[in-house]
């Protein structure tokens, strides 16, 4: 009676223990991937790349703030193209509002100095108009970014969790199956 008792708990604990288990590797799995992936949270033209969900910090790009995304991303070849378009649009969008903005603040001065010049207004509109076309260049190079970080995870960290699917023989004309298909008897 007490053999039957003890056999009975020990099968039950088994059932217990191999699930629990089991659930444990998977979110291991799920958890590394969670601690690897790169993501950007962006706020007033700047962007923090945090590595996971609650991880480090990885580095801040933003106007004239910059790090090598290229360098974080080596993994994927993909991400490494994105992140040099980034670099370029970055650099180029931080030079045009520089530009954009001092263009205008010598406008509105010479506005403000009571200067009846023709050029002042153009000055004005021409820093603005600069620097809504560094707007337009800093989106783009936040979109390169965000696909950079996309390739970087979709290649990197999901294909170091997965083994590689393992091939599928396909019957040729040489092998035993592919000459029952070419000759049906």
């Amino acid at each position: 009676m007490k053999s039957r008792i003890l056999s009975a708990l020990i099968a039950s604990a088994f059932c217990v223990i191999i699930p629990a288990s089991t659930a444990a590797a998977q979110r291991s799995d799920s958890s590394r991937y969670d601690g690897q992936a790169l993501r950007y949270e962006s706020s007033w033209g700047s962007a923090r790349i945090i590595r996971g969900a609650d991880g480090p910090l990885v580095g801040t790009a933003g106007w004239f703030r910059s790090f090598d995304v290229e360098k974080v991303v080596a993994g994927s070849p993909a991400a490494r193209a994105e992140a040099r378009a980034y670099k370029s649009n970055s650099f180029r969008a931080s030079l045009v509002e520089t530009l954009g903005a001092t263009t205008t603040v010598v406008g509105v001065v010479l506005a403000a100095n009571g200067s009846n010049n023709a050029a002042t207004p153009i000055l004005i509109i021409g820093g603005v108009g600069a620097m809504v076309g560094g707007a337009q260049l800093f989106h783009t190079a936040f979109s390169a970014l965000s696909r950079s970080l996309w390739w970087y995870n979709r290649d990197v960290v999901r294909a170091s969790l997965s083994p590689p699917p393992a091939p599928v023989a396909v019957p040729t004309s040489q092998s035993e199956q592919g000459k029952r298909n070419e000759h049906p008897e």
